[in-house]
């Protein structure tokens, strides 16, 4: 029987840079809800996903996002949704920003093992080939670097 779950504030997983409030094993594979912290320069390389559906919603600051090859600012109250098969990727690039807050929606859920597996790759992550491997595993396609490299 499904049961009411509460998070509060500063609880749920921490598979960085996230906080997971929910995940595909909670939500019996519905969504995962994650609150997470940008750092400058820190975002992911551009990717797919095949099956899944990511979407942001900018609490604090500017998140420079590019989907296919759109590049623009989300801001504060900024909604950005990326169907499966559409490449994308995001970054804090505004020097002296303070890590951007986001509030990240993959729909259908269990992303944030492929996070955890992502971070256990640390600087290996720069090794296309590992990367590529991990993200076979989770149905995600790494396609390009980081949008602080495209962009220097």
């Amino acid at each position: 029987m499904a049961r009411t779950r509460v998070v509060r504030n500063g609880e749920g997983a921490v598979v960085a840079p996230w906080r997971v409030k929910s995940s595909g094993d909670l939500s019996d594979g519905r969504f995962d809800l994650m609150v997470g912290e940008v750092p400058y320069r820190s975002g992911p390389p551009l990717h797919r996903h095949e099956d899944q559906e990511d979407t942001f919603y900018v609490l604090e600051g500017v998140l420079t996002v590019q989907g296919d090859d759109e590049i623009f600012e989300a801001g504060p109250g900024d909604f950005v949704t990326f169907p499966p098969g559409v490449a994308h990727t995001f970054d804090n690039l505004e020097p002296g920003q303070p890590p951007v807050r986001v509030l990240n929606i993959m729909t259908p859920g269990g992303y944030d093992r492929a996070i955890a597996a992502f971070n256990e790759l640390g600087a290996q992550m720069a090794d296309l080939a590992k990367a590529q491997a991990v993200g076979k595993r989770f149905k995600v396609e790494i396609v390009g670097p980081p949008i602080h490299e495209k962009l220097g």
